[in-house]
């Protein structure tokens, strides 16, 4: 009897603290001069060509959002992802990796914050530049704190 009592605690106690994922904070808000598409760019090849381990398991989505004027780079973890196998891994030194010379540019009309993209456990960081005046924009990084630092050091670089 004493437990089963312990056990359905326990049980009760465990499914409480299940919860769905949240967003990640907010690391950095900053004004800094350029063009939010050029910035993206720049930042997005300079990700992908750091040699550091934690960068090369990322996959990049540089999307353009029309509506608002502005540019946004979202990292995923490769190992999370769905579809990933030894084949395609990076720690396999005999992967066959897609590596793309310029990152894809998605053009998306709308903004949605609410989106499923920065919920997914492959998630790792999200960086938004907006266009503010013809030569300003503001950036805000949000999601890891150790891989954010490195992408901040790169937006920084390219400004």
């Amino acid at each position: 009897m004493k437990n089963s009592i312990i056990a359905t605690a326990m049980l009760v106690a465990a499914c409480a603290t299940i919860d769905k994922p949240r967003e990640k904070p907010v690391l950095y808000t900053d004004n800094v001069t350029g063009n939010h598409a050029e910035l993206a760019l720049c930042v997005t090849q300079r990700l992908q060509a750091d040699s550091r381990w934690s960068v090369r398991m990322l996959q990049f989505r540089n999307r353009s959002y029309q509506a608002i004027d502005a540019s946004e780079i979202i990292a995923y973890d490769v190992r999370l992802m769905p579809g990933t196998f030894a084949r395609n891994i990076p720690t396999n030194p005999d992967a066959v990796m897609d590596y793309h010379a310029y990152p894809r540019l998605e053009v998306v009309h709308s903004y949605d914050e609410s989106t499923e993209a920065y919920t997914q456990p492959a998630y790792r960081f999200s960086l938004i530049i907006k266009e503010t005046e013809a030569a300003s924009v503001t950036a805000t990084l949000k999601g890891d704190r150790h891989l954010g630092n490195i992408a901040w050091q790169h937006l920084q670089a390219c400004s």
